[in-house]
């Protein structure tokens, strides 16, 4: 007992150490047993029931996300409240590339699933949508202290700026397999149809002004890629795009479904394996695999001194009150610096999955204590960025769900979650959020410390949970 306990402290320490940088997202999810998404990252994890229906309204999750904004930077301060707009320090305070502003959502339309023996089946088809803006420092600064500040040739505002936008469905069967008592395996191939994908890569796009004449030119150096299962019969220029992805509530999912042409495929699988009544271990791969685009829209802009006179600031009063239009900044952009003429098509692409690896831990007191341990590693723009989770989870007479974690995370910033699932007869009711503190006003520099205000989400369901698999071996306490 003491050296699987030594194992297990040894396990969260390194884990502690990795720590850099992940996003969190749907973690407070996995703790609730009784909602059987105990499974969403990993196969192998057991279901405590025989048999899980849910349909449109059984898992939905919005998840937003910034990586730079932070509210202590914005405003000068006079006894813990905000008295006015610091738009240097603001600007200060940003990376000179890496900054992101992170969306997310997903919906489960069906989930069915069906133990059997020791096999256990679960069959899902989900909706997904992801989108990720990157800029640079200078995009901003630029905006905000006007193009007097990059005075020269030897000056230049480095304008990157990127979008990563997919949206796509999938279906999913995942396999559990009970090889003795203690161990199990899990597998969920995954077939994708690719709905919509944009990506604009900046590699540098630079703006300079005469210190003479204030004159404007762009360096312009820009890669834009795009494809979907709908027709994009009317895109013709860059501005189309926009106009295109401002419409994408008018899609119909089953549009989506039918997709033949953006075909993809990907896996998770895992193992656990449970030492005695009290300590377990898993292990697994979430969302490993990609999507080939067809018939894509292409444009490479490639310019030097390009000359862009035009003001790039229309409206300086909505700046100051933080209300940034960045559509309103893109068109600028591509009428004045990129240049808003056709595109053409282009040929097939991969793009790939946000692959996570997981390791958890767990030791359990009884049914109303169990601690547990998750380290992650999240695949994102080309590296593995390491977050860990802490986590208190119970169950009450199998009625109510109660889960709190604590993940710290240089990415998505450290959070407190809460989880809550309630079960009445074979309905089964969740809400969870993995990071709690953006509901509220504290201020406090120890609050700053411990939690993050930069990221937000939220899951709920509501689906049917039938028959007590371990009903032997995990009595509730009464």
């Amino acid at each position: 007992m003491k050296k699987i306990s030594r194992i297990l402290l040894i396990m969260v320490l390194v884990l502690s150490a990795m720590t850099s940088k992940a996003q969190n997202d749907g973690m407070s999810l996995t703790l609730l047993p009784n909602t059987s998404y105990s499974n969403m990252y990993n196969p192998a994890i057991p279901i405590e029931y025989r048999f899980v229906a849910g349909a449109v309204f059984s898992n939905i999750g919005f998840s937003i996300y910034n990586s730079s904004v932070r509210y202590h930077n914005l405003y000068n301060f006079s006894d813990g409240i905000p008295v006015a707009f610091n738009a240097n320090q603001f600007i200060n305070s940003l990376e000179e590339h890496d900054n992101y502003i992170n969306s997310n959502f997903s919906m489960d339309i069906l989930r069915l699933g069906l133990g059997f023996g020791k096999f256990f089946a679960d069959f899902s088809w989900s909706y997904k949508y992801n989108g990720e803006l990157h800029y640079s420092k200078d995009f901003l600064g630029f905006f905000v202290n006007g193009n007097g500040n990059y005075l020269g040739a030897n000056n230049p505002a480095d304008f990157s700026i990127g979008t990563d936008i997919n949206m796509y469905s999938e279906l999913a069967l995942g396999l559990r397999y009970e090889i003795n008592d203690k161990l199990s395996v899990g597998i969920r191939p995954k077939f994708l149809y690719g709905g919509a994908n944009l990506s604009i890569n900046d590699d540098g796009t630079k703006i300079y002004t005469d210190e003479n004449t204030y004159e404007m030119t762009a360096d312009v150096n820009i890669n834009i890629v795009a494809a979907t299962a709908l027709d994009m019969g009317g895109i013709y220029r860059i501005s189309d795009f926009t106009n295109y992805f401002d419409n994408m509530d008018t899609i119909v999912l089953g549009e989506m479904f039918d997709a033949y042409e953006n075909l993809g495929f990907g896996i998770d699988f895992g193992a656990s394996y449970t030492f005695n009544e009290h300590i377990g271990v898993a292990a697994g791969v979430y969302d490993l695999g990609y999507i080939r685009w067809k018939d894509s829209k292409v444009k490479h802009i490639h310019k030097d001194n390009v000359v862009v006179n035009d003001a790039l600031i229309d409206d300086f009063e909505d700046l100051l009150d933080m209300n940034i239009d960045f559509s309103e900044m893109y068109s600028s952009m591509m009428e004045d610096v990129w240049d808003n003429d056709s595109i053409y098509d282009g040929g097939d692409y991969k793009t790939t999955l946000k692959t996570k690896i997981m390791l958890q831990g767990y030791y359990e007191f009884s049914p109303l204590a169990r601690i547990t341990a998750i380290g992650q590693m999240y695949y994102a723009r080309d590296k593995f960025h390491p977050a860990l989770t802490l986590a208190y989870s119970g169950s009450l007479y199998r009625f109510l769900n109660l889960s709190a974690s604590y993940t710290m995370s240089k990415y998505s910033g450290n959070s407190l979650g809460l989880g809550l699932g309630v079960k009445i007869a074979g309905l089964n009711v969740f809400v969870v959020t993995d990071n709690i503190m953006i509901v509220s006003k504290f201020n406090a520099p120890v609050m700053e410390m411990l939690t993050s205000y930069n990221s937000a989400n939220i899951r709920f369901g509501m689906l049917l949970t039938l028959g007590n698999k371990n009903k032997n071996k995990n009595k509730d306490i009464e």
